[in-house]
């Protein structure tokens, strides 16, 4: 099966998969190049143990606000305890 290409020739559709690969391979690298710049960069940082710590606590916080947003919310403790207190005033009902 074949394509037209922009410039009107025919392309096979599989020269075609194997560009589409070829260029998302050569995006990866240079996304993995530039993160290795930056690592390099980093680890020369004379304030490294801080700045790890820094992104620990980013990272936790990040976390608490995420599972914050999504997982169920627990009942505060003090209404727990005025629920138990309130029903252990309520008289029980005469049947």
């Amino acid at each position: 099966m074949a394509a037209q290409d922009s410039a009107g020739a025919r392309t096979d559709r599989g020269v075609e998969a194997i560009q589409l690969v070829a260029g998302a391979v050569d995006l990866g690298l240079e996304q993995a190049e530039g993160l290795l710049r930056r690592m390099r960069g980093l680890l020369g940082r004379s304030d490294l143990p801080g700045l790890a710590a820094d992104g620990q606590e980013e990272l936790r916080a990040r976390g608490e606000l995420l599972l914050g947003r999504f997982a169920p919310a627990s009942e505060s403790h003090l209404e727990a305890v005025a629920r138990r207190a309130a029903a252990v005033r309520r008289p029980a009902p005469d049947a």
